[in-house]
């Protein structure tokens, strides 16, 4: 029978699973730090790159807070353990630490194997951790299809059209044309009167910023 969830939130889950953990780094020789908070979004490698899991050492915090995220794609209550056990390894060192020897020391005496950028717990490791996920209960998230677009998603801006009008008034003969042309071979001319104005552009200007 599933144990049912008794975490409102994902970061409650998150914060109950380092405390079942605590004993184990203290044990391993690498106590965790007390003013951790952890959230499941996104990386500031965004949602495209490809890192599960970030440390914010408490040096970068106001108030002195260890920051631990889990991307937001990731929903496996096992996996998302082996992602927290690998970031809380990066806030029992010291700041600038990196994935370098003494990291190393520590993520291979709590149970961590593998590269060091992507280490994850062996099979002891990972063991403890099942029992705890089993502990816990249901993680209180679902895992976000990041293949889809937010509501707030900027969408892509195709290249720019400039407006070009005839400068007879009474003519009305309009054409588009991007600015990449303009600058380089400058306005264009209506068939029947020649000369045309065009919108927002000066010839020898500089092209506009972002322009594609």
């Amino acid at each position: 029978m599933t144990k049912q969830n008794s975490f409102q939130s994902r970061d409650a889950w998150l914060e109950a699973a380092t405390n079942e953990l605590r004993p184990h780094y203290k044990t391993a020789g690498y106590p965790l730090p007390k003013a951790v908070r952890f959230s499941v979004g996104f990386p500031s490698t965004g949602r495209k790159g490809k890192r599960i899991g970030e440390h914010w050492h408490a040096a970068a915090s106001a108030d002195a807070h260890h920051e631990i995220f889990i991307r937001a794609d990731q929903s496996d209550p096992a996996q998302v353990l082996g992602i927290l056990a690998h970031e809380l390894v990066h806030s029992a060192v010291p700041v600038g630490s990196g994935h370098g020897p003494v990291f190393k020391k520590a993520a291979l005496a709590v149970g961590l194997e593998g590269k060091m950028t992507q280490a994850m717990p062996g099979a002891v490791f990972a063991a403890r951790l099942a029992e705890i996920a089993a502990e816990l209960g249901p993680l209180p998230h679902g895992r976000l299809n990041l293949d889809q677009s937010g509501d707030d998603t900027p969408k892509k801006q195709g290249t720019r059209m400039l407006k070009a009008e005839c400068e007879t008034a009474a003519c009305g003969y309009t054409v588009r044309i991007t600015r990449k042309w303009l600058d380089a071979l400058g306005a264009p001319c209506c068939p029947a009167h020649g000369a045309m104005e065009v919108e927002g552009w000066t010839w020898g200007e500089d092209a506009e910023d972002g322009e594609d």
